[in-house]
């Protein structure tokens, strides 16, 4: 939804590259897929895929280990499956560290983050590994808990894939987490492996103790359900006037849920209400909705023409697009 808007809009036009993005055909918000879908540059390729995030990330994934296809095709991936985007979202925390302490402080901060893929909680872990003055890391999840059900029960398994007001965070399989525990399990790539390959046959994993021990000592998490997400959208805006977007309440209800002993706490925030009015005013009520305004680059999205290709959740039917439209 986010990933792709930007990724669209960043290399548009541009000579050299073609770009393919592949969102979960009705899983996104109506504004997302049209911040995609109205880009009608040559270059662009939105898939509508019938299917969910994690068949479109599965399907990713086997091009990518397909080694002759990307070879020929010079693939690149523009979400965190690249690590140079784990690497990039390092700054985050850097810059909001120097806003929010004195210059010359030590004093360490806490973060919360809104968590699907595990991507820009691990590029905070990876701050915090450089030096940076990080006291906690709040996993932040939806009601699509596989990363939370793991810090609490020790346990990481797969469930079924529900809708939810955050839908950015709709993933059951957080990719980034494998390289969490690569480091947990102490740069071991082969017990990583090992640890991986079971998942991918049972659909659970069950972690050594000390491995575990050593990730909750890393960082801490909480699940707040789309009630949750609803009624700290609205106590927001009543306290502060301030409008924040499903995904970004998550963060916040989940900072102040798990607190901090740290003086200040950072909850990381993720789009523009806008993007999800629907939620927004479920939330806030009509008559406060009324006096929020979308921006103009949001509401002008209504009238422009769109272009997609829906696509079979499969990987061939993917290939098979790719190379056609490259042919």
């Amino acid at each position: 939804g986010d990933t792709g808007s930007s990724a669209i809009h960043g290399l548009r036009g541009k000579k050299g590259v073609e770009c393919f993005i592949l969102f979960p055909d009705g899983r996104t918000s109506p504004i997302q897929e049209r911040q995609m879908t109205t880009v009608l540059d040559s270059n662009i390729h939105n898939i509508a895929l019938k299917g969910n995030f994690d068949d479109a990330q599965n399907i990713v994934k086997a091009l990518f280990a397909d080694l002759p296809f990307k070879k020929e095709y010079n693939l690149g991936a523009v979400n965190s499956i690249n690590w140079a985007r784990i690497l990039a979202q390092t700054v985050y925390y850097v810059y909001a560290y120097l806003k929010v302490t004195d210059a010359g402080s030590t004093d360490k901060v806490s973060f919360s983050v809104p968590t699907g893929n595990f991507g820009d909680i691990l590029a905070g872990f990876y701050a915090k590994k450089m030096g940076l003055p990080v006291a906690d890391l709040v996993v932040a999840t939806n009601e699509n808990d596989i990363l939370d059900r793991f810090f609490k029960t020790a346990k990481y398994s797969r469930n079924e894939c529900r809708e939810t007001l955050s839908p950015s965070m709709d993933i059951t399989i957080s990719s980034n987490f494998e390289r969490f525990l690569y480091h947990m399990a102490g740069d071991d790539s082969k017990a990583l492996g090992d640890m991986m390959k079971t998942f991918e046959a049972t659909g659970s994993l069950e972690v050594d103790s000390k491995v575990v021990d050593k990730c909750k000592a890393e960082m801490k998490s909480s699940m707040v359900p789309d009630e949750e997400v609803l009624s700290t959208i609205e106590e927001y805006e009543k306290k502060f006037g301030y409008v924040l977007d499903p995904h970004s309440a998550i963060g916040v209800a989940a900072a102040n849920k798990v607190g901090t002993e740290a003086k200040k706490m950072v909850s990381l925030a993720c789009a523009h209400w806008g993007k999800f009015p629907v939620a927004v005013e479920r939330a806030v009520g009509s008559e406060a909705m009324k006096k929020l305004d979308v921006p103009d680059t949001l509401a002008q999205l209504d009238t422009m023409e769109t272009r997609k290709y829906p696509i079979e959740a499969e990987t061939e039917a993917v290939r098979e697009f790719i190379v056609k439209q490259l042919s």
